[in-house]
């Protein structure tokens, strides 16, 4: 009996932990890791789909989490770039679980060789007092004419698309051209494993995307778009003013990749956008003078379009593991449109500089030491100008006064143009490494058909890491010389400079970066910048004798005497500063907080090379046209601060994931006032508005250019996401703060022609990151949205 009893004991007490142990929850240490690219994704979002739980990866890809038994589970990891769910089984405490994310081997007629391309350690933050004009922007090494639609609130390219982002503005690599500004590169996502979309619904505008595998696995198709309809919400509010019509916009993207074999790929690109914005202020009697347009501007009109499609087929040769090389067809149709009048001020014109080209890429692994990478493109340009445009009859009138009916200070002018014409570049670069040293010295040659001239531009970067300091200090420096060849419409032979040569820019700049901890790094980095041959609006120069471009008053005036040429390089400059970035990533295993702060200190400063000090040939025995002549032949003017220096930009963002179901985003930004040219005075108000009657009076400006700054710009952006989870994927129902604290942020004067200079006139001009109530309330620019993902 006493046996049997110890039998019913040792029974109990084994089923006992038994029976806990299957109760307890199993803690185990996951990884998410790429076969292909050999390394563990970092910083990505892991939820548990059946617990409801989420992880995050540290920069390995490690994460930890916890399951309530052992079983198979659904590890949905969450990207930029979209979802995907796979199944891995959990069966005992504290083991190691590997999500792969893709397979070594090839699916049936795949492609095995894959990777992602070095990026350059220098500057890769911001672009540094650069006019957006002499900046390049790129998409999958494909053209866009402009990142972001009017007002900034969207981007031409679907969120879900970008894969990465990065900012080039000092040495940067030789395959990257026409810039003396900085790059923008984007990266679309580059693989797609399973159907997935979504569908974003906003005040501003809607998105969608969907993405999907084809043929077996062989490759993918991805079609994302956005429309906007700012007349529809925000413009029904009755806070727009009459005859304002909000900026119109929308998007197109669509990529599809097809594998043959191992060898041989082929991808087709369509990336395409238009924007829109018009004002028409004709009177419009209400007796609201809330509702109606300033009596000065009645009359005015403006309508500005803007737009682009790019066209890429792509073909991808990978022999081997050592050697790439891809071909491709590019078609890019970019437009811009105009068309506005003020008092004697009229213009309309349409403008397109399209080209179609072939582009070679090459990589060779010549080594484990040396990789040499090459290439070259040869683009069929084709540009056309057709309308009129304006300009002043007297440049050396700084007040030109557009009522002025008597003695016009405008005048309209024909301007068409059809140009064809070719540029062609070819570039290579050497990547040595030896180590933790690596050294990349690389050079290339640009040539412009129009003006027949080549340039070449050397450049190099090197660096050193030593790992055991901290969690790794690298060492970089880098210097270049890049050019940006003249614009379309500046070489224009009938409003423009056709003998225009490319501008020139040498860059230097290094510094460190330091991984303090696994969550903190620190860079730091130093650059100065010298401009040359740089291209200015230059009203004085021109051409003694020129054949006149226009084939309607060809036959009344075949021969154009002192024909302006509008555009010189005659304009020089040079920048410095230094950057910091600091930036703090998730904790493994937590929600833990996130963020970056970045801060740049820089001074940017130009010399046009136009007439100062004009007060010396300002006699009534010159005719404007004799000063003007005399003006291009006698260049004093003063260096100043160039039109898009800023002193200070500081960015700060911060992320926090609460719990499973919200997220906080906050971004606070700071930045010097760009510099202008003050308001002293007026003209005394000799003219009238012929539609009003109203008189004018022409705001007189400080000769000392660019000497003054307003007040400093400042704003937080503040987004609250609530995620509500599905089986089949989730809902994401957002709000948006744009200017949290409803400061209105300073862009400029304005100055009210009804009335004459004063300590009230002129006035500050604001930013489009706040609503005026009909009391005079401020409030932030308020938007919410709901974004579907399956």
């Amino acid at each position: 009996m006493r046996n049997y009893n110890i039998k019913i004991f040792t029974t109990l007490v084994f089923s006992f932990f038994f029976l806990a142990e299957s109760l307890q929850a199993i803690d185990f240490r996951g990884r998410i890791y790429s076969r292909v690219k050999e390394k563990g994704e970092p910083e990505v979002t892991v939820m548990i789909f059946e617990t409801k739980k989420f992880a995050q990866t540290d920069a390995d890809g490690y994460f930890e989490a916890s399951v309530p038994e052992a079983g198979t589970y659904t590890f949905r990891i969450l990207r930029a770039t979209g979802m995907q769910e796979i199944k891995r089984s959990v069966s005992e405490q504290g083991e190691l679980v590997t999500v792969y994310t893709d397979k070594v081997e090839a699916p049936k007629g795949g492609i095995t060789v894959t990777g992602e391309k070095e990026k350059t350690v220098l500057s890769r933050y911001k672009v540094r007092g650069a006019d957006p004009s002499r900046n390049t922007y790129v998409v999958d090494d494909l053209p866009i004419l402009y990142p972001f639609h009017l007002l900034g609130l969207n981007s031409v390219i679907h969120n879900d698309l970008i894969k990465s982002i990065d900012i080039y503005t000092g040495a940067y690599p030789a395959r990257f051209f026409n810039a003396t500004g900085g790059v923008i590169e984007i990266e679309l996502t580059d693989s797609v494993v399973k159907q997935e979309g979504a569908f974003s619904v906003s005040a501003f505008s809607t998105n969608a995307m969907f993405q999907t595998p084809t043929f077996n696995g062989k490759g993918y198709l991805i079609v994302a778009g956005r429309v906007s309809y700012l007349e529809n919400t925000i413009g029904l509010t009755g806070l727009v003013p009459e005859g304002i019509r909000l900026p119109q916009y929308h998007d197109a993207q669509i990529k599809f990749v097809h594998n043959f074999d191992t060898e041989h790929q082929i991808s087709f690109t369509h990336l395409s956008s238009q924007d829109g914005f018009a004002a028409d202020l004709r009177p419009r009697p209400t007796n609201d003078p809330t509702r109606e347009p300033s009596p000065l501007l009645s009359g005015a009109r403006v309508a500005l379009g803007r737009g682009f499609a790019t066209q890429g087929l792509r073909y991808t040769w990978t022999p081997s593991e050592k050697f790439n090389n891809r071909v491709t067809l590019i078609n890019f149709s970019p437009f811009t449109r105009f068309n506005g009048a003020l008092g004697t001020i009229d213009a309309s014109n349409m403008t397109r500089s399209g080209y179609i080209s072939i582009r070679d890429d090459a990589i060779y692994q010549f080594a484990d030491w040396l990789k040499v990478e090459f290439g070259g493109e040869h683009r069929e340009l084709n540009y056309t100008l057709d309308g009129t445009s304006v300009r002043a009859t007297d440049p050396s009138n700084r007040n030109p006064n557009p009522y002025d009916t008597a003695n016009p200070a405008f005048e309209s002018y024909r301007v068409t143009d059809k140009l064809r014409t070719n540029y062609s570049y070819g570039y290579s670069t050497l990547q040595f490494k030896f180590g933790n040293f690596k050294f990349e010295p690389g050079t290339r040659y640009d040539y412009l058909g129009v003006n027949r001239q080549g340039v070449w531009g050397p450049r190099g970067t090197v660096s050193y890491t030593f790992p055991e300091v901290m969690e790794g200090l690298t060492l970089f420096g880098g210097a270049g010389e890049y050019s940006h060849f003249p614009a379309n419409t500046q070489a224009s032979r009938s409003g423009g400079n056709p003998d225009l040569r490319f501008e020139r820019a040498t860059k230097y700049g290094g510094g460190f970066d330091q991984q303090v901890t696994k969550e903190w790094s620190l860079k730091v980095e130093v650059f100065k910048q010298e401009f040359r041959d740089s291209i200015t609006n230059d009203p004085y120069i021109s051409t003694p004798v020129a054949i006149n471009p226009d084939p309607v008053d060809f036959v009344r005036n075949p021969i154009l005497f002192n024909k302006r040429l509008n555009f010189s390089n005659r304009g020089e400059g040079w920048s410095h500063g230094y950057e910091v970035f600091i930036k703090k990533s998730n904790r493994p295993g937590t929600r833990d907080w996130f963020g970056w702060i970045a801060y740049t200190w820089s001074q940017t400063f130009r010399n046009a090379n136009t007439v100062f000090g004009e007060q010396f040939f300002n006699t009534p025995v010159l005719s404007a046209n004799e000063r003007r002549v005399l003006y291009d032949s006698v260049r004093t003017s003063p260096e100043t601060y160039y039109n898009f220096d800023q002193t200070h930009i500081v960015n700060i963002v911060y992320g926090w994931r609460i719990n499973d179901s919200y997220q906080l985003g906050v971004r606070w930004q700071y930045r010097s006032s760009f510099p202008i040219t003050p308001i002293i005075g007026d003209d005394g108000g000799r003219f009238r508005n012929p539609a009003t009657n109203q008189v004018f009076f022409n705001p007189v400006t400080s000769p000392a250019e660019n000497s003054t700054r307003l007040a400093d710009y400042h704003r937080m952006d503040v987004r609250i996401d609530k995620f509500i989870n599905y089986e089949w994927g989730y809902m994401n129902l957002f709000l948006e703060l744009i200017n949290f604290y409803a400061r209105r942020n300073e862009v400029g004067q304005s100055f009210n022609n009804g009335f004459p200079y004063s300590l009230t006139n002129p006035s500050p001009s604001f930013d489009f990151s706040t609503l005026e109530l009909p009391g005079g309330q401020i409030i932030p620019l308020i938007n919410i949205g709901l974004e579907t993902r399956f």
